[in-house]
């Protein structure tokens, strides 16, 4: 693609070099750069893209994007630097959306791009919605917490939210699969950083709002206008999809000037929940969720796999979604009934042992209050729960997430998540400072954790391990070790089988 064509509409404050030629490729990782190559300079947490400017030019970049100038001197490398593009910008990762969506030929333009924000439920929602959408037919691309689906293949996600370039790439890989939709997780942090800058979305989703990332966002209310920032990327016939049982979601609903659906269970809305079978205790008989859907031309029984009230709210936000985008009951109906249990998503695991054991990737104290709430119907003695707080992250949600685990449930086995760069053990400090009630164990090691707790549940109980669902590693001081609380839960389920067959 030609250098001016990918230029064009950029917000530049000068340029200087020739503006011609092809471009081949774009990076914002200079080790990535090529020959004709864009590199696209940006400030980073941990580095500073303009330090590696001058490498990626030794690479073959023959564009570089930036904030400020670079000087480049080298008397062996003197004639290619006079013949590259300087092109500075107020904001380098706002210039790498936009460049990166003209490369890739505005590809959200030529698909139904659905994007769906909020604390919690993004990943449940977006599978459900996916379903949805090939029950009706249609064929589905899928980007977020837990894998990347553009095509044939399955790709294990690096981030809920791809970078801006990986991003358009990923919404092209769609195009060229000839994929109808495109179903989005996006992270407050994506919308602050500009990732989705140049997508237009047909539909917003916005599933709920509690505390989380303020050592990202600060406060709140930075945070929820962050979140808010996805509707600003409608199409001007999207529609925004809203829970209204949450105060603040639906305080943004009047501020909108676009189609909204709602969706609630307490409060009057245009999809609502009725009428709602309780599988969550142990009488129930088990089965799944199953109420009714009242939308304004209708209503008709659902039935899900899925467990626990936060899933009716998940199931109607895909509901919304497809009644926004015209799909029918029957389509709506066969989605959700073939949605299986998200992994890591108040998973249940059995190993052959007499006790509940759920995995759960709460790491927040409303998303923990609701997967012990939801374990303590499912069992009429003990709940037990393992979890911990992730390092480098919103330390001011560590105790509420202490408080919330001490009061609903019967035990707490507090361990170590993700430290990152913290001692694990300053974490769990912190942790406790919110437990009020003398029913604790303290395990730095998770994995011993895990042993201990299942070693403790007795017939009827329920263990919870919360924090890390999905997720194949633990990172410690920037290494990435292997660890799964499934794999390690099932290990120790076994070995405690074993020995007591042995009596």
């Amino acid at each position: 693609m030609r250098i001016s064509g990918l230029l064009e509409g950029l917000d530049a404050e000068w340029r200087e070099g020739p503006l011609k030629g092809d471009i081949k490729g774009i990076a914002y990782d200079s080790r990535l750069a090529g020959k004709d190559y864009i590199f696209v300079a940006v400030k980073g947490y941990a580095e500073d893209g303009h330090n590696y400017i001058k490498d990626a030019v030794n690479r073959g970049a023959t564009v570089v994007v930036a904030e400020h100038p670079v000087e480049l001197t080298d008397s062996e490398h003197a004639e290619m630097y006079g013949n590259i593009t300087f092109v500075r910008v107020p904001d380098s990762r706002k210039a790498l959306a936009l460049i990166s969506t003209a490369f890739y030929g505005h590809p959200s333009q030529r698909l139904s791009l659905i994007g769906i924000t909020g604390t919690n439920g993004k990943t449940t929602t977006s599978f459900i919605t996916r379903n949805i959408i090939e029950a009706g037919g249609g064929k589905a691309g899928l980007l977020g917490t837990i894998k990347y689906l553009t095509g044939d293949a399955t790709v294990p996600a690096l981030h809920t939210t791809p970078e801006s370039l990986d991003l358009q790439r990923c919404l092209r890989e769609m195009v060229d699969n000839h994929m109808d939709y495109g179903v989005v997780e996006v992270s407050s942090h994506a919308l602050a950083l500009d990732r989705v800058q140049g997508c237009s979305f047909k539909i917003a989703v916005f599933t709920n709002f509690t505390q989380d990332h303020l050592d990202f966002h600060h406060s709140m209310d930075e945070y929820f206008n962050a979140k808010g920032r996805l509707f600003g990327y409608l199409d001007s016939d999207g529609s925004a999809v809203l829970n209204v049982d949450d105060e603040r979601i639906r305080a943004l609903a009047d501020t909108l000037g676009c189609k909204v659906v709602t969706c609630g269970i307490e409060k009057k809305a245009m999809i609502m929940a009725e009428n709602i079978r309780d599988p969550d205790s142990p009488d129930s008989g088990g089965g799944g969720l199953s109420f009714d859907v009242r939308t304004p031309e209708n209503t008709y029984r659902i039935s899900s796999k899925l467990l626990g009230r936060f899933n009716v709210y998940n199931i109607l936000l895909s509901i919304g979604t497809a009644y926004a985008l015209g799909f029918s009951e029957d389509a709506i109906r066969k989605g959700i009934s073939k949605t299986d249990p998200v992994e890591g998503r108040f998973e249940q695991i059995n190993a052959g042992q007499n006790f509940l054991c759920v995995i759960d990737y709460a790491h927040t104290e409303d998303a923990l209050r609701k997967v012990i709430h939801e374990a303590r119907h499912l069992t009429r003695n003990r709940v037990i729960t393992v979890f911990g707080c992730g390092g480098d992250r919103d330390r001011t949600k560590r105790p509420l997430m202490g408080a919330a685990a001490s009061e609903l449930s019967d035990l707490v086995v507090v361990t170590s998540d993700n430290p990152r760069s913290e001692d694990p053990s300053a974490i769990i400090e912190d942790i406790v400072r919110g437990i009020r009630k003398n029913n604790l164990m303290l395990q730095p090691d998770r994995g011993e954790a895990i042993r201990e707790a299942v070693s403790l549940a007795a017939e009827g109980d329920a263990l919870v391990i919360a924090g890390k669902g999905h997720e194949d590693y633990q990172e410690v001081h920037g290494v990435r070790h292997h660890f799964s609380d499934k794999e390690i839960v099932i290990k120790e389920i076994k070995r405690r089988l074993a020995a007591d067959s042995v009596f």
